[in-house]
């Protein structure tokens, strides 16, 4: 999460969309008493280049507050701690995703340490016996989706089930969005570093880990981004 006093916005990032390599880029251009909360893992706080690039600073308040995860402030929270002129007049931007592909990041993310989703070929497959990952990796996602506390992004970008942010960034257009916000910020056009990947590493299209039923789960449970976004299920 980002509040810039000097460039006047709010920045309110999500879960898995990409929020890292923009929070990180715009820390750059903060100072001052603007505040960007520090970044949970710092191991991912590297670009191609091996360098450092999110700058943290002036959290004291928010980590003050008790927060579960500081990078993923809430915009009820966000409206409660500033003054009504700073949430009323500051420039307000965060960034959605397609529900049913962000689920499938999600999952890859929370269980990057399990082997589980990284299946190896067994002797039998290498003479002749078809390897059939997805299915495989299917049924960790199939538990996943049916039993797992994964979150939804609407908290950060509505209230009361309202829009209450002036922009969202698209992940499915996030360099061409990205732009925008720094060209309506008065900031230069910068390429995004590529954070947080290398974790999904097949080249599956999302809507080969699902069936019916899983379909349905993230649909209810993303049913604000479907409703103000206009989101589908897409085939490959």
């Amino acid at each position: 999460m980002i509040i810039s006093h000097t460039h006047k916005f709010i920045f309110i990032k999500t879960f898995k969309t990409a929020g890292t390599s923009i929070e990180s880029t715009l820390s750059n251009y903060c100072s001052g008493n603007d505040i960007v909360t520090p970044i949970n893992d710092y191991r991912h706080n590297r670009n191609e280049k091996g360098e450092f690039i999110h700058k943290a600073m002036n959290a004291d308040e928010f980590i003050g507050l008790g927060l579960d995860n500081l990078q993923h402030v809430e915009a009820l929270v966000i409206k409660d701690k500033v003054s009504p002129e700073v949430w009323n007049n500051y420039f307000k931007f965060s960034i959605s995703r397609n529900p049913w592909d962000r689920a499938v990041s999600y999952f890859y993310w929370e269980k990057r340490q399990d082997p589980a989703i990284k299946p190896k070929k067994r002797f039998y497959h290498h003479i002749g016996v078809p390897f059939d990952e997805i299915t495989l990796i299917k049924k960790q996602f199939y538990d996943f989706i049916k039993n797992s506390n994964w979150p939804s992004n609407d908290k950060f970008y509505t209230i009361g089930n309202e829009l209450c942010v002036d922009y969202i960034i698209r992940y499915e257009n996030l360099s061409g969005d990205f732009d925008f916000v720094c060209k309506k910020l008065g900031l230069p056009v910068d390429r995004l570093p590529r954070l947080k990947v290398g974790i999904r590493k097949n080249n599956y299209h999302y809507s080969e880990y699902y069936d019916e039923e899983t379909k349905a789960i993230v649909g209810e449970r993303h049913k604000n981004d479907i409703r103000l976004f206009g989101y589908e299920f897409e085939r490959a």
